[in-house]
């Protein structure tokens, strides 16, 4: 089978590891399992991915990563979008860069005519948890210009160690409703990184089985690529919430649901299995 891992909410918690499912995913590598672990964060480097995977006892080498803000960049340079202003953290920004984009934080912007002169052709949201007013002045300002606005998610909040924290979610809703233009989001719930994830694996869709932790994001994305799902509560989804989903159906109603690593390991079991 292919494992599609979400990160936050399933791996870890911030930097605090989900116990077990780290050595969890490492046991089902050696099983004949491969693993794809598929992102909608807007804020981590490669190498912080890497560390954050290795430090929770997972496999990285023989895994692949695939992140929303890789397939933003891709999404931009489709359009013939090089200039892109990025209201967001620093690794947003590196990320870009290293896509082969001109990405400039809205900190990094003295005023609206140094903006002007720039020329953004693009902009980006990402989680941002020290945005000033003036930053979303000049990501709006960017936008009402024409400038094209994409971004790796919609996520409406994040699970910090102890705490569900605003998501990227409420920056990207903060500007549409400053600057009328509404967001292309590429990220989950689209089924885009799935479906990526089985075409490099080489996998059929009935081998693929996603893993997360959001009935709105990592379950309805699977919905949308026509693979299983199992639901985690580790991270941003309370049991009564899995319930409601389970008992509307729909597009957000997992496969199965697992409460823990212990949990998670029987049903990937059964599911190879059958």
């Amino acid at each position: 089978m292919l494992l599609c891992v979400d990160l936050d909410g399933v791996l870890y918690r911030g930097r605090e590891p989900i116990p077990g499912v780290g050595a969890l995913l490492t046991e089902r590598v050696a099983a004949g399992d491969r693993v794809a672990y598929i992102t909608n964060n807007s804020f981590l480097r490669q190498a912080e991915y890497r560390a954050r995977i290795e430090s929770c006892g997972a496999p990285f080498a023989t895994a692949s990563l695939l992140t929303a803000v890789g397939l933003t960049a891709a999404r931009f340079r489709e359009a013939g979008v090089r200039r892109v202003l990025v209201y967001g953290a620093p690794g947003l920004v590196d990320e870009l860069r290293a896509a082969g984009l001109d990405a400039r934080a809205t900190a990094d912007i003295l005023n609206e005519e140094a903006l002007a002169a720039w020329g953004a052709e693009g902009v980006c949201v990402g989680l941002h948890r020290s945005a000033t007013e003036r930053e979303l002045l000049l990501a709006a300002t960017a936008l009402r210009a024409g400038a094209r606005f994409i971004t790796p998610n919609r996520d409406a909040s994040y699970p910090d160690p102890g705490e569900l924290t605003p998501g990227t979610g409420a920056a990207v809703a903060a500007l549409e409703a400053a600057s009328g233009v509404q967001a292309e989001v590429v990220g989950k719930p689209a089924a885009d990184l799935i479906s990526t994830a089985a075409r490099e694996a080489n996998m059929a869709l009935d081998r693929v089985v996603m893993i997360g932790d959001s009935l709105e994001t990592d379950i309805a994305a699977a919905g949308a690529a026509g693979v299983r799902s199992i639901l985690m509560l580790t991270g941003v989804t309370s049991p009564d919430d899995a319930e409601r989903a389970a008992a509307l159906g729909g597009s957000t109603r997992p496969t199965r649901v697992a409460r823990d690593a212990e949990e998670l390991a029987r049903i990937l079991a059964e599911l190879r299995a059958s």
